[in-house]
Formats: C-alpha cells, sequence, structure tokens
C-alpha cells in the first residue's frame, strides 16, 4: 500500500494531519465527524498553486489590458493601462493589500462585454500557454503536489473538499478538475455580474463590469462559504491574512478542527516570502495553535 502523503517528510506537520483525519474518520473516536460534516476547504493563489511573481489572474487581466490598449492608444492615459503596457507589476503590487477591491475591479473589469464561455476559452488558454517567467512551464502545472496529494488523502477518507479563492470563480474553474480533480462547483471565488441576454440559440451570458459582493477575501470567505456550502469546514487551509476569518471560521466548527496554514520558506525550489499579505497570519496561528506548513521542511517535492 501506498504511504500516505508520500510527498511529505514525516514531521510533526504530517503527523498531525494524518492523526487529525484518524480521528475524525474512526467511528469509536470521541472526535468522530459523519462524512457530510467532513469540509475542507482550501485557499487557492500561494496554497494550491505559486502565486508568484504576481497572482496569475493578475497576469491573465495584465495581457487583457495590452490587448485594449493596442487597440485603443487612448486608454494609454489611464494608469492601469499605462503599467500594463509598460509591465509596471510594482503598480498593481501597491494596491494590495490595502484596496482589494480596486485592483480586483481592475482585472475583472477587462473581459466585461463578453461572453461567459469566450472568458472562459480565453482564461483556459491562458493558463494551458502562458509560460512562467522562473520555471518556464505553462502555469497551470505550477501546482504543489504535497497540497493536491492531501486534496486526494482527504477525499479517500470521505471529506468533501472545496477552493475559496479570493481570486475569480470563473478563472479558477477553468482547470479546477484538471489540475486539482474538484468539480466547478465545488470552486468558490470572487466574481462578477452577469447579464442574461436571449438569442435564437437561447439564453447567453455576458459578463458586466462590476463585482458580486462580498468579495471572497478576509471576512467575505466565510459568507460564500455559507452560501455555496450551508456547513462550516472542519479543515481549512490557507497562506495570508485574506484566509484568517476561513481559518478562524472552520476553528468553530465543533469540538475538532485542523487550520493549515502555508510558509513561503524555500527560496530555492520555490520563493521565500511573507510580506505585506501575511503581516498577521503567522503570529495568529501560534497564538491560536494552527498548524504551520513549512514548504522547505516539510515537502519532499514542490511541484
Amino acid at each position: 500500500m501506498t504511504e500516505p502523503l508520500s510527498s511529505w517528510h514525516d514531521t510533526p506537520t504530517r503527523q498531525a494531519i494524518l492523526e487529525f483525519v484518524a480521528a475524525v474518520t474512526n467511528a469509536g473516536s470521541p472526535h468522530f465527524v459523519p462524512p457530510p460534516d467532513r469540509i475542507a476547504t482550501f485557499d487557492n493563489d500561494g496554497t494550491l498553486w505559486c502565486e508568484k511573481p504576481t497572482y496569475f489572474q493578475f497576469l491573465f487581466g495584465i495581457e487583457r489590458l495590452k490587448e485594449m490598449a493596442r487597440a485603443d492608444a487612448a486608454l494609454l492615459d489611464k494608469p492601469a493601462f499605462q503599467a500594463a503596457a509598460e509591465d509596471n507589476l510594482a503598480y498593481f503590487a501597491g494596491l494590495y493589500p490595502d484596496d482589494v477591491p480596486a485592483l480586483l475591479q481592475i482585472i475583472f473589469d477587462t473581459h466585461a462585454g463578453m461572453t461567459q464561455a469566450e472568458f472562459a476559452a480565453q482564461a483556459l488558454a491562458f493558463l494551458s500557454e502562458h509560460k512562467h517567467p522562473r520555471y518556464g512551464l505553462p502555469l497551470k502545472q505550477l501546482t504543489y503536489k504535497p497540497m493536491v496529494e492531501l486534496l486526494r488523502y482527504l477525499e479517500a477518507y470521505d471529506f468533501k473538499v472545496y477552493i475559496a479563492s479570493a481570486g475569480g470563480m470563473s478563472f479558477v474553474r477553468t482547470v479546477a478538475e484538471e489540475i486539482y480533480g474538484i468539480p466547478r462547483e465545488r470552486v468558490i471565488g470572487s466574481n462578477i455580474t452577469f447579464e442574461p441576454q436571449m438569442t435564437d440559440a437561447g439564453p447567453v451570458l455576458y459578463r458586466k463590469p462590476g463585482l458580486v459582493e462580498p468579495l471572497d477575501d478576509g471576512p467575505g470567505k466565510p459568507v460564500n462559504i455559507e452560501l455555496h456550502i450551508g456547513r462550516k469546514p472542519i479543515l481549512a487551509g490557507g497562506n495570508a491574512d485574506g484566509d484568517i476569518e476561513m481559518l478562524w471560521y472552520s476553528e468553530t466548527s465543533g469540538p475538532k478542527s485542523l487550520q493549515l496554514v502555508l510558509h513561503h520558506d524555500d527560496a530555492d525550489r520555490e520563493y521565500a516570502y511573507e510580506g505585506a499579505s501575511a503581516k498577521r497570519v503567522f503570529s495568529l496561528a501560534r497564538e491560536r495553535g494552527w498548524t504551520a506548513i513549512s514548504m522547505k521542511n516539510d515537502w519532499r517535492e514542490v511541484f
């Protein structure tokens, strides 16, 4: 029989995961959780796939801004279009984490006016063809092998696993089944508004400017989990301050829960950083007893 979580080193972190799963799935355990309540939610960017040099959906939006500026040079008078044309990622990074709505508005509105089918086709093509500047691989291949292995391990014990991403729900759904084995309907994320238009072929959804509140970040994550799932997760995984509310929410699910916080501390194989997006999560993890995952020490492999 294959050793569970074989891409993880045999560390206290791996042991904590194995012990938790055993405790909540053993019918004779005082912490037994019936299968319908075995809900796990994971952030996506920086938790399930790489988020450097910047979020993949930002790169997608920047390419669209460039395309729009090439078609209409007058757009270059707007700061976001000028920054995109100059590959000035620092401009967009400067909006995070203090003005997440403004940043998402810029990125999401770039595809307003097209049908949802057109957007999905473009997103899938981008993730399949755009190469990562460091690794030279298509972006969709930059998933963390140990985390995908964890998803399969949980499912083997009748967990229902969901993605709860601050990024675009439609964007992640295009590849979720292929790269994570997670059905599209189990992807929660930030979203835009749609306008249905009746055509000869039936109703067609067009993407409109504007974001649906609440965004799936920070305090919006528990709200969207309730809206989409209707059950609290007993296990949650994240890597940044925007995941704090989801992690803490899972802690309130019952007598036994597990919170995982991924620490990017491996500059040789990936990146080493915390920065503005993780000012509080690790200190809070220590305070509340959440389990930290060290990419450097806990993982045998990264991708």
